[in-house]
C-alpha cells in the first residue's frame, strides 16, 4: 500500500511554520497557530511530522539554513571581495529593509526560548550558529588570501567575532529604532576588518 497521498507542498508549509515560530517562538507557538498558518489538518500534520511540533521545528531550522545560510555561502564563494560582502551584509541589517526585521536571529531566538527540556533543539540551533561562524571564517580567510585583509587576527577568531556581532545586533535592533545609531555601531565593530 502506497500510503496516504500528500495534498500539500511540504516546502510551503515549512515556510509558513517558520513565520509562526519566528514571530511567536517555539514555546509560544500553539498547535492551532501552526495548523492555521500551514493550512493543514491535525491528521495531515501528524502524518507529515510524526515527531509533532519538535520535528516541525527541527525541519524549520533546516529550512532557514537552506534559504539563508546557503545563499550567503554561495554569494561569498563567488564574490570578488568577501570582506566588502561582509560589511554590506551587516549594514543591510541596520536599515528599514533589514532581511530579518526586528524578529532577531532564528537560531539565537531558539537558544533563548527553547526550554532545558528541549536540549536537542538548542544543540541544533547552536550547530547552525556555528555554521554561520564557519561561513564568516571562510570569507575572512579568502579575504586574507586575496590580500584584501591585512590583519594578523586569525580567521577563526574573526569568524567568532562576527557571529557575536550578529547576535548582538539582532538584540540591539529590538531596542534601538535609530538606523543611524545602528549603522554607527556596525561601522565601529567592523573597523576590525580594516
Amino acid at each position: 500500500m502506497a500510503g496516504r497521498p500528500k495534498i500539500y507542498d511540504e516546502t510551503a508549509i515549512l515556510d509558513k511554520a517558520v513565520e509562526v515560530f519566528w514571530e511567536k517562538g517555539y514555546a509560544n507557538a500553539t498547535a492551532d497557530d501552526l495548523l492555521n498558518a500551514m493550512g493543514i489538518g491535525k491528521g495531515s500534520f501528524y502524518f507529515a511530522f510524526k515527531g509533532g511540533k519538535e520535528e516541525l521545528f527541527r525541519k524549520s531550522m533546516d529550512r532557514v539554513v537552506e534559504l539563508n545560510f546557503q545563499a550567503i555561502r554561495e554569494s561569498l564563494a563567488t564574490c570578488e571581495n568577501p570582506v566588502q560582502f561582509i560589511r554590506d551584509f551587516f549594514f543591510s541589517l541596520t536599515g528599514a529593509e533589514s532581511p530579518i526585521g526586528n524578529k532577531g536571529c532564528y537560531f539565537g531566538n531558539a537558544l533563548i526560548q527553547v526550554s532545558a527540556d528541549d536540549a536537542g533543539l538548542k544543540l541544533i540551533a547552536a550547530k547552525y550558529l556555528h555554521l554561520l561562524e564557519e561561513i564568516f571564517t571562510e570569507a575572512i580567510q579568502k579575504g586574507k588570501d586575496l590580500g584584501i585583509l591585512q590583519t594578523d587576527e586569525p580567521a577563526a577568531a574573526l569568524g567568532s567575532y562576527l557571529v557575536n556581532l550578529w547576535n548582538g545586533l539582532n538584540v540591539t535592533r529590538r531596542m534601538e529604532p535609530d538606523q543611524q545609531k545602528l549603522a554607527q555601531l556596525v561601522r565601529m565593530n567592523l573597523n576590525i576588518l580594516n
